[in-house]
């Protein structure tokens, strides 16, 4: 199947190289190998295998994945996904798969030129300064723009990148892709192809200037059992969970999780939990406007004094004080 999407508007012999598909779970054209790709996760998780390691990912989160993907899931939970496709030369037509790979451009995807474009006097004040300026031929081109909202599909040496995101810019997000593809389904009329790469655009602005500031989602762990007891916690957290209710639904004793715990995060399975759960108080103190009670039972705490005490033993200061400091 190619992921483009022709007009069906009369008189309109044309097609642009941009496919959406929204479903549970991932689209069956994940790892396609002509196309990068854009996945707006919504609040499911979801654990995936890299070469053996197991990654747990809880959303809302942001994934970029380009042609050499190869997205592996283990397991999920509750996970919807909406999935941009698109081929490159959508930005600019010298855009290809082939020359992005072929280093032709590389120097316009770095901050700093690579050592091919360096003289020595410019390496020695790249190590001392981490800064050179760019040549005069392309410091201004709209080439290396353009080259820009490709940044993060080229520059990692991973084939998948996730970034945690916030509600405000999983909303944001989400009426960019919905903009598309109401484009891509609807063509109102005959911009509706101008209009889909404004919005593209708009979603890889975000990328590349936005979410590379953000938290990736680095929870890396050797042991499945591991993995997926942790999203279970995370989709359970305002639960009260008890070691044996895991126990029983694991079908393992405590021995046995508690080993391969500490193996992998040097703590035991309810402390574990108990990080999470202040983890994401931290996060919900910061970017929600929910009073800390409602904040404690969210994180599964239906007591919040004592969701207080827990919490300034792990930080130091009181939930309060976390909210106040983290608004100024």
């Amino acid at each position: 199947m190619e992921l483009r999407t022709k007009s069906k508007r009369p008189g309109m012999d044309c097609y642009t190289d941009v496919y959406f598909d929204q479903c549970e779970g991932f689209s069956e054209h994940i790892n396609d190998p002509t196309a990068y790709k854009i996945v707006l996760v919504n609040d499911g998780s979801f654990v995936v295998d890299e070469q053996g390691q197991y990654r747990m990912i809880t959303g809302p989160v942001a994934m970029i994945l380009n042609e050499k993907s190869n997205l592996n899931i283990v397991t999920e939970s509750k996970v919807k996904t909406r999935t941009i496709f698109f081929k490159p030369s959508v930005i600019r037509d010298e855009f290809t798969i082939e020359s992005l790979n072929s280093g032709k451009y590389d120097k316009f995807l770095s901050a700093v030129k690579s050592d091919n474009y360096l003289t020595d006097d410019e390496k020695i004040k790249t190590a001392i300064t981490g800064d050179v300026k760019f040549e005069d031929d392309f410091s201004n081109s709209m080439i290396y723009q353009d080259a820009l909202y490709l940044l993060e599909f080229t520059r990692h040496g991973s084939e998948i990148i996730y970034y945690s995101i916030t509600t405000p810019e999983y909303d944001a997000l989400r009426r960019l892709m919905v903009s598309i593809r109401i484009e891509l389904d609807d063509q109102p009329d005959n911009y509706w192809i101008l209009r889909t790469r404004h919005f593209l655009t708009s979603i890889l602005f975000m990328v590349t200037a936005d979410f590379y500031r953000n938290e990736r989602q680095d929870d890396i762990y050797k042991d499945l059992l591991v993995a997926k007891v942790a999203r279970y916690c995370w989709e359970h957290l305002e639960e009260n969970i008890t070691l044996s209710d895991l126990l029983k639904k694991f079908s393992v004793n405590k021995k046995t999780l508690n080993d391969a715990f500490n193996n992998e995060v040097s703590m035991t399975c309810m402390a574990y939990l108990e990080k999470m759960r202040i983890n994401e108080a931290k996060l919900q103190l910061q970017f929600s406007d929910r009073t800390v009670s409602e904040i404690s039972f969210l994180c599964g705490y239906d007591d919040t004094n004592y969701f207080t005490k827990v919490f300034k033993k792990l930080t130091g200061t009181t939930p309060t004080e976390y909210q106040k400091n983290m608004k100024k």
